[in-house]
């Protein structure tokens, strides 16, 4: 079961250094929540994300309703848009809904791998 623990809380800046600040300024561009798209239609996009031990997909922007599944356990760290940081540890299987974003509800997050095994992910956007 995935287990979250917020290591600084959200409007506390004092934690995030320069680089993290502008790679957040960055996020608010990036669309793109996974590594690649597996499928698209006009109702869903399905992405797939793997990351490595150490390795990190960048701060993206969430404005679609979606879901995500853990598809392998180990743990991560994420920025989000409110300065809060989190980090979390995740069993395969583990699936999260985001039901209330849109283009004015939105969260911007990175998400790096901070165990050692391979972190995968399977991430579905609703467009409508």
């Amino acid at each position: 079961m995935k287990k979250s623990k917020i290591i600084n809380p959200a409007s506390n800046w004092t934690f995030w250094g320069k680089a993290e600040k502008e790679a957040l300024k960055s996020g608010t561009e990036n669309f793109s929540v996974g590594d690649h798209i597996v499928f698209e239609n006009d109702e869903f996009r399905v992405w797939s994300i793997h990351l490595a031990p150490g390795h990190q997909l960048p701060f993206h922007k969430h404005t679609y309703r979606y879901f995500w599944s853990a598809l392998s356990s180990g743990t991560s760290r994420s920025w989000y848009s409110d300065g809060s940081v989190s980090e979390t540890h995740y069993e395969s299987g583990d699936t999260v809904y985001f039901e209330k974003l849109s283009e004015e509800n939105y969260f911007i997050h990175n998400l790096e791998n901070t165990g050692d095994t391979q972190l995968i992910f399977l991430t579905v956007e609703f467009k409508n």
